[in-house]
């Protein structure tokens, strides 16, 4: 193979990925002991409730789980498309199909002297913010 102080230099380096692989998944492993732990600890102490509509004194500071529908008395609208929802959260994602420029610079050397050689390239792409076309075409 190599000269002797390329093969044990590859050794040394081994040794030390391999110990600090180790010594990270040891690490990781306590912590998943301890979440573990944790979520015991908490089911162990865990309050269930019967009902959604009664807020009684004796839960006060202590771990509660409740499950029931989830409501608002607001109705959500969006009114510029003209819709109205009984929901909890209405998000409007929009998008445009528009013309975007690409721009692919380099640098060359011809009789000497340095020159920067600029190639446009332009495709259509649905985008979520509005790119501005007013210097498509005055390359």
């Amino acid at each position: 193979s190599g000269p002797p102080g390329e093969t044990s230099g590859g050794m040394l380096i081994g040794l030390i990925t391999f110990s600090l692989a180790f010594y990270v998944h040891f690490v990781n492993e306590g912590r998943a002991v301890k979440t573990a732990a944790s979520l015991d600890e908490g089911l162990s102490i865990v309050v269930p409730l019967d009902t959604i509509n009664v807020v009684s004194p004796q839960n006060e500071g202590r771990l509660v789980h409740l499950a029931g529908a989830l409501r608002t008395a607001k109705i959500l609208n969006d009114p510029n498309y003209g819709i109205a929802i009984d929901c909890v959260k209405l998000k409007r994602q929009v998008e445009m199909y528009q013309w975007v420029e690409y721009e692919d610079s380099k640098e060359y050397e011809e009789n000497g002297e340095i020159k920067k050689e600029t190639r446009y390239s332009y495709n259509t792409e649905w985008k979520s913010e509005v790119v501005s076309s007013r210097q498509i075409g005055r390359a």
